[in-house]
């Protein structure tokens, strides 16, 4: 089953409310921390969410306010 980037942010509230919003709609998702945890908030980076295929139009409208 193949994955797709749905959101991305560097913003730890923005992960945060992908996170509750996600679970609320009972979809799972694959986090991928990019953030450089030495010099965080300097150096960028983000946090990365990805869901199976089938679930990517109901994550991506279920996380337009964060858009």
């Amino acid at each position: 089953m193949s994955k797709v980037k749905v959101y991305a942010s560097n913003s730890q509230i923005n992960v945060m409310s992908a996170r509750e919003i996600l679970a609320k709609a009972e979809i799972n998702y694959h986090e991928i921390n990019k953030m450089d945890t030495a010099y965080a908030g300097i150096l960028g980076g983000d946090i990365e969410f990805h869901v199976a295929e089938a679930d990517a139009e109901k994550a991506l409208e279920a996380l337009v306010s964060l858009k």
